[in-house]
């Protein structure tokens, strides 16, 4: 009986775990999308814009992007390679994703779950 207990909590476990990589399924970003196309895939994903409410701190490149109604800009740096970070929240995690180049290549995402 115990093993019987054992086995059905591990499966609870891994069903649970299943749930939630699927909900953060990031599979669809691959490197060399431009953000501006790939941003309303995220938002019907449920990832919500991050708004950059001190973007008066971030650089003139970072407020120009901002300007153009892109609020999840954080910051950008605008020198040999044009590269800025954007910020996307859902539920309990934040999707940080860089970008390279005038076009907004995506050159590298992570996600950070918040305590």
């Amino acid at each position: 009986m115990q093993t019987l207990l054992k086995l059905f909590s591990v499966l609870v476990l891994l069903l649970a775990s299943a749930h939630a990589l699927a909900a953060t399924d990031l599979s669809f970003i691959k490197p060399g999308l431009i953000h501006q196309a790939l941003r309303p895939s995220l938002l019907a994903k449920g990832w919500q814009p991050v708004p950059n409410r001190a973007i008066q701190n971030s650089s003139l490149y970072a407020q120009e992007i901002h300007s153009l109604g892109l609020s999840e800009v954080v910051d950008c740096i605008s020198m040999e390679i044009d590269a800025c970070t954007f910020q996307y929240r859902k539920n309990k995690q934040v999707l940080t994703i860089k970008t390279i180049t005038r076009q907004g290549e995506v050159a590298s995402f992570k996600v950070k779950t918040l305590p």
